[in-house]
C-alpha cells in the first residue's frame, strides 16, 4: 500500500488487514497455506494485533522478492488492542495488547521462520519499544484450532491510559470490549491538542516524525498517563532461551 507521504502513513495506522487468514507473499496477500515444514521450514508463532497482522506493513519489514510468511486468523481471550505510551519512527502512536476480562480481540498469528524473526526485532526496537517473550494463553486460529500459546512483543512503557482505562484501537475487531476505542486521527488530536493546540494537525504530526528529540519529548508526555503492563503469563525470553 504506498502512502503518499508520512503524514497519511502515521495516520493509517494499523493498516487494513483481512479478517481471515492469508499468505504474504511478495508483498502481496495469497492464497492462505498452513505453516507445514515441508511448504514453509521450521516457524514460530508471533501474535499480529497492531501494523504486523497487514501485508502493506510486512512488505516494508521484508522487502526481499520471494519473502513467504502464513499470516493465519485468531481470538485470543481476555486482552485487547490498545494504544502504547510512545511514538513509532513514523509517527503513529502504536497498538500494545492491555489484560482486559471479558474482552475477545481478533488477531493474527504470523508465522515466521528464525531467519525472519531478526527483522522483526528490529522492527519492534527490542528492549527499547517492545519487549519480546511468550505469553501462555491459549488461541483459538481459524486453521490449526486451539494454539496453547505464542510469542508476543509487548510494549515496554505500557498503555496510554489518560482517565486510568487504556483506549483500544477502533479498527481492530473485538468482543465485549470494555474501553472506548478511537482511530489513531484522534490520538493524535488529543495529543495536538494538549500540546500544540495552534498548530494544524498535518503540521504536528511531520514535527515528530522529521524531529527525534521532540518526539522522545511527546512520547514522554504519552508516558505520564501510562497503565503498566502487569500480566503474570507473559515472560520476556532472552537470547539464550529457546523458542
Amino acid at each position: 500500500m504506498p502512502w503518499p507521504n508520512p503524514v497519511a502513513r502515521a495516520l493509517d495506522y494499523p493498516y487494513a488487514a483481512p479478517a481471515g487468514s492469508f499468505l504474504f507473499r511478495d508483498g502481496q496477500e495469497a492464497r492462505y497455506q498452513s505453516p507445514g515444514r515441508e511448504a514453509h521450514g521450521m516457524r514460530v508463532p508471533v501474535i499480529g494485533y497492531g501494523s504486523n497482522r497487514a501485508a502493506a506493513a510486512l512488505a516494508r519489514k521484508y522487502p526481499d522478492a520471494g519473502a513467504q510468511i502464513p499470516v493465519e486468523a485468531a481470538w485470543l481471550d481476555g486482552f485487547d488492542v490498545v494504544y502504547a505510551a510512545r511514538i513509532a519512527g513514523y509517527g503513529a502512536v502504536p497498538a500494545t495488547l492491555a489484560p482486559c476480562p471479558g474482552c475477545r480481540v481478533a488477531v493474527k498469528v504470523v508465522w515466521l521462520s528464525l531467519d525472519q524473526l531478526p527483522a522483526m526485532h528490529a522492527s519492534e526496537a527490542i528492549g527499547v519499544g517492545y519487549d519480546f517473550g511468550v505469553l501462555q494463553v491459549p488461541l483459538q486460529c481459524e486453521h490449526s484450532g486451539l494454539l496453547p500459546r505464542a510469542l508476543v512483543y509487548i510494549a515496554i512503557g505500557g498503555s496510554f491510559a489518560p482517565e486510568g482505562e487504556p483506549i483500544a484501537i477502533d479498527s481492530i475487531t473485538a468482543e465485549g470490549r470494555r474501553w472506548r476505542a478511537a482511530p489513531q486521527q484522534t490520538m493524535q488530536q488529543h495529543m495536538r491538542s494538549a500540546l500544540e493546540p495552534r498548530m494544524p494537525l498535518d503540521a504536528f504530526l511531520s514535527a515528530h516524525i522529521e524531529d527525534r528529540e521532540l518526539r522522545l519529548a511527546r512520547a514522554a508526555w504519552l508516558a505520564k498517563s501510562a497503565l503498566p503492563w502487569q500480566e503474570k503469563r507473559f515472560r520476556i525470553l532472552t537470547a539464550e532461551d529457546p523458542l
